[in-house]
This record gives C-alpha cells, structure tokens and sequence, in this order.
C-alpha cells in the first residue's frame, strides 16, 4: 500500500511541475511576442514595449474577465488562479501576435 501511495503523490507532484513549467512558458512567450523591436535602437526598444504592454494589458485583463465568467456560470464553480492566468496569457499572445504583425508592417512600411 505503501508503495502505491508514494507512486501517486509522486504524480500528483509531476503534474503540479509541469503545470508551472507550463505556466512559464506562456509568460515567456507572451514577454517575447510583447518585444517592440527599433533595430539599433535598446532604449527606444525598451520604452516602447513598456508602454505597449501597460497600454494593452487592460484591453487583455478585460477580455480574460470576460471569457472567465462566462465560463464560472457555465460550470458553476470558481476557477483556479493558474486557469484563470493561462486565459490571460493565452488571449493576450493572440493579440500580441496581431499587434506584433501590425507593428512590424509598419516599421517596415508597408501598412
């Protein structure tokens, strides 16, 4: 019995692992696909994409807000922080991802 307990706490500490390392690897992401890149530029860089993410996160906050009540009245219970995070960080690199295109056409005009 004793080895079975120790198997399964064993996977239960794996999964919650690869849960953060998951979890991670969006905020990776999301801080790369956030990048405003002014080639020979760091500081104006630097600046741009500190403003570009305070500037858009409420726009993310807002639709992750969104996306998770819905969600808690469909299935009538609270979702964890660590869901309720990867949400956030799931649609903010979908719009990052938009943005960044935008941004790139533009430096390079052809918007």
């Amino acid at each position: 019995m004793g080895i079975i307990w120790k198997n399964l706490s064993n996977r239960v500490h794996m999964s919650k692992i690869r849960e953060r390392i998951s979890l991670a690897i969006l905020v990776v992401v999301y801080l790369l696909a956030s990048v405003r890149y002014f080639p020979g530029r760091a500081m104006h860089s630097l600046v741009e994409t500190l403003i570009h993410v305070l500037s858009v996160a409420p726009i993310n906050l807002g639709a992750t807000l969104l996306i998770v009540a819905v969600l808690q009245r469909l299935v009538k219970e609270r979702l964890p922080f660590s869901r309720t995070a990867r949400f956030f960080l799931v649609v903010a690199i979908c719009l990052e991802f938009i943005l960044g295109l935008a941004h790139y056409f533009e430096i390079n005009g052809a918007a």
